[in-house]
């Protein structure tokens, strides 16, 4: 039956061969040339002989296929399924076992035949990882071994690979031409924990003068209504005053990525202008030590999450001491006789210089004034600082208690505010420049924010203050 299913493949016939019958002398004379195959032996194995039967004492498989008619599945033995030995692996978690494969491993007689055969592609034989006894696996901690000084290319070249400090630099001049910004724009920094890169274009149109005009004017007319109405009235423009301009610095802040404690900050921002008013000078270190304790408490009970507690408390006390502490001086100037007439002073000074660098600078300058605030130039330094002085000097003779003050100490005055403005305009450029924004807010059409409006004279209001309080009192 074996044969029936699975003939024996019959051996090719060679078309040129034939059969012919030789004698004894043409036989013995063919058994002599070399090139005649001799009989086989009678044991030797033939084409298409089934081999032997491997020795060994073991179970030999069942043989399943091909079956007869009769025979029955369930009878045939089949050997026992041994499953194989578990292979014991690391966890992930554990340091690494250094074993290789063993085709890489050195050692053993066959190894040399392999690296035989490797050394007919080339003159030097490879060496394995096993070989050497100095082998060190933390060498290869930094991929830089893998080329040489000739060969470093992308991130293997450690050569040209810049400073870490140089992603955080998006000057032109840094930069270089290839990765100067895109025409239009310049680059704005910004704070370095986030390193965000934002510009904006250099052909802003500007300010809407017109509508910048009306809203002083309203703003005007609201100051000479309320300070008609007499000093107690004028404290509801103040607290007003610092209390958006601390919303807006602490908006800016957290928009940027600080976490201060703005509720805190908002609540020293209503209470020290009146504290100051009521109490004068002492009321300043009693509010900034509450200020500080009940800080550092809500960061302590974790009322600020998760966040630095450091940069929490430090952007708190920014916004406190640089628009709190300095506005509430308006308050103090209130609490000294014709205290409406001095801050009549500040409020003119800062405002003369304030258009008259603004309309100067923007027709007549040529040369910036600092990397603060680029748009801000030397000529309108110049004008602004003129514009103070001429209204320090002419305009402030008509108010008390100015009037009775000579041209001297007049021209002091309209100096000092000049001055003052000065740092209080640059100043809060850089923190803008630094959060990187334009405006600290919107609620002032044509001007910004608050704090944009009132940043000049957050520096005005102390210096006038003791100016008076030398000059007058």
């Amino acid at each position: 039956m074996d044969e029936e299913l699975f003939p024996r493949p019959k051996r090719p016939d060679d078309p040129a061969e034939g059969v012919r019958i030789i004698g004894a002398e043409e036989a013995e004379k063919a058994i002599e040339r070399e090139d005649v195959v001799r009989r086989l032996p009678h044991d030797a194995p033939r084409f298409g002989d089934r081999p032997d039967a491997p020795p060994g004492d073991g179970p030999r498989p069942a043989i399943r296929f091909p079956l007869s008619g009769e025979s029955d599945p369930s009878e045939i033995e089949r050997p026992a399924v041994v499953p194989p030995d578990p292979v014991s692996m690391p966890h992930w978690t554990e340091p690494a076992t250094g074993e290789v494969p063993a085709v890489f491993a050195s050692g053993g007689d066959d190894d040399s035949d392999d690296l035989d055969a490797w050394s007919t592609f080339s003159a030097s034989q490879p060496r394995w990882r096993g070989e050497g006894t100095d082998f060190d696996r933390d060498q290869f901690d930094d991929f830089s071994r893998l080329a040489d000084d000739e060969t470093q290319i992308g991130a293997l070249d450690s050569r040209t690979r810049p400073d870490p400090e140089e992603f955080f630099d998006f000057e032109p001049e840094e930069m270089g031409p290839a990765a100067a910004p895109a025409p239009g724009t310049r680059s704005i920094s910004s704070d370095p924990r986030r390193a965000r890169q934002r510009s904006r274009p250099t052909n802003d149109p500007g300010r809407d003068v017109q509508q910048a005009v009306m809203v002083g004017v309203g703003i005007a007319a609201l100051f000479l209504i309320l300070a008609k109405a007499g000093p107690k009235y004028v404290m509801a423009i103040v607290i007003a005053v610092v209390a958006l301009a601390s919303v807006e610095l602490f908006s800016a802040l957290r928009r940027a990525g600080y976490k201060p404690a703005t509720l805190l900050g908002i609540t020293a921002a209503a209470m020290l202008p009146l504290a100051a008013y009521w109490k004068g000078e002492a009321a300043y270190p009693v509010v900034l030590f509450l200020t500080i304790a009940f800080g550092l408490l809500w960061y302590l009970t974790g009322a600020g999450g998760d966040d630095s507690p450091i940069l929490g408390v430090a952007s708190t006390m920014l916004v406190v001491g640089y628009v709190v502490v300095l506005g509430s001086f308006a308050a103090l100037i209130l609490t000294l006789p014709s205290g409406i007439g001095i801050l009549y002073g500040a409020i003119l000074t800062t405002v003369a210089y304030d258009v008259g660098g603004f309309f100067i600078g923007r027709s007549l300058g040529t040369r910036p004034m600092s990397a603060a605030s680029p748009n801000k130039t030397f000529e309108g330094l110049a004008a602004g600082w003129i514009a103070s002085l001429l209204v320090a000097v002419v305009a402030l003779g008509w108010i008390a208690p100015w009037d009775e003050l000579g041209f001297g100490q007049k021209a002091t005055f309209g100096l000092v505010a000049a001055i003052a403005a000065t740092l209080g305009d640059l100043c809060e450029s850089l923190l803008k420049r630094d959060l990187g924004v334009k405006d600290m807010g919107t609620l002032l059409p044509g001007h910004g924010g608050v704090l944009d409006r009132f940043d000049a004279m957050l520096f005005v209001l102390p210096a006038t203050y003791y100016t008076a309080r030398i000059l007058i009192f």
